[in-house]
This record gives C-alpha cells, sequence and structure tokens, in this order.
C-alpha cells in the first residue's frame, strides 16, 4: 500500500498577503501529479472557495476546504496562526461565524484576527492544526517553554477532541 500526498495548506491568490497560486494552474497541476485532494487554507479567508470548490470538482479531484486564522495573543504579542479544516457543513458554518467574528470584532491595524474564546461552541466539524513554528504551540517551544507548550497543546485538544494535530 502506498501512502498518497495530499496537500493542504495551499495560499491561493485570494490569500492577498502571500499567495500567488491560481486555482485552475493549481487544480491542474495536482491532476498531473495523480494527487487526490488538495486543500486550501487562505488567510482569514474564504474568498476563493466556490471557484475552487467548483473547479475541484470538475476536475475530479476532491476539495479541502480551510483556513489560516491569525490569533490574537495576550499583552500584545505577534498573533499566532491556527489552520482549520472543515470535515462537513457544520464545521464550515462554523468557520463562517469564527470569519465573521473576527471581521467585525477583530480588526487590528488591517488584519482581522480571531479572539481564541471566540472558538469555544464553534469547533463541531473541524480539524485544526497547531500553526507550526507560528502557532502558539510552536512558538512556546521554540522558546524553551515546554511547559506552556505542554498546556497549550492539551489546551488546543480539548477544544477540538481527536481533532487536533
Amino acid at each position: 500500500m502506498t501512502a498518497e500526498f495530499v496537500h493542504l495548506r495551499v495560499h491561493t491568490e485570494y490569500s492577498l498577503s502571500d499567495g500567488i497560486v491560481r486555482i485552475k494552474p493549481l487544480l491542474a497541476r495536482v491532476r498531473e501529479l495523480g494527487m487526490p485532494a488538495v486543500g486550501i487554507s487562505d488567510i482569514t479567508n474564504l474568498f476563493g472557495l466556490v471557484k475552487f470548490y467548483r473547479a475541484a470538482l470538475a476536475a475530479g479531484i476532491k476539495p479541502v476546504i480551510g483556513v489560516d486564522l491569525w490569533l490574537r495573543e495576550p499583552g500584545g504579542e505577534a498573533p499566532s496562526r491556527l489552520s482549520l479544516f472543515c470535515q462537513n457543513e457544520a464545521g464550515y458554518r462554523n468557520v463562517c461565524d469564527i470569519l465573521t467574528e473576527s471581521y467585525l470584532h477583530g480588526q487590528q491595524r488591517g488584519q482581522a484576527l480571531t479572539d481564541p474564546e471566540w472558538l469555544k461552541g464553534r469547533t463541531e466539524g473541524l480539524i485544526a492544526l497547531s500553526g507550526a513554528a507560528e502557532g502558539q504551540i510552536g512558538r512556546l517551544l521554540l522558546a524553551g517553554k515546554t511547559e506552556a507548550a505542554h498546556a497549550s497543546a492539551v489546551h488546543w485538544s480539548a477544544l477540538f477532541p481527536d481533532r487536533f494535530y
């Protein structure tokens, strides 16, 4: 049995600050490589969702819908990253609610930040990725704060039971 690679964290042209990947060429390349699926996780938006979803289905590729959030950190620290992926319609609706809250109440210097408290009660149907070195856990580990990193991992694992990586 061979494992198939599925890229989950593609930032498309709709990630206004760092994405240049256009959806149709992305899907053509994914198909050429024989990948069964691909995920987009644009930064704090779902602007390319409909175009991506329709084009992926038309190309016979499973679309994976995600978003990279910037989480507000206490004490004015730089925001940390958290990636969310929709498992189902409930997850999609929760992502929409979280993003709406972020745009309405989390604007800071032109960036929509998400208060971690806004995730409570809105995690059903969502898979979360820690954000690697830009996530809260990764930053704590890089700073040598292993106990705080462990506590953070426990917190996120409780918020996303069996769905936090």
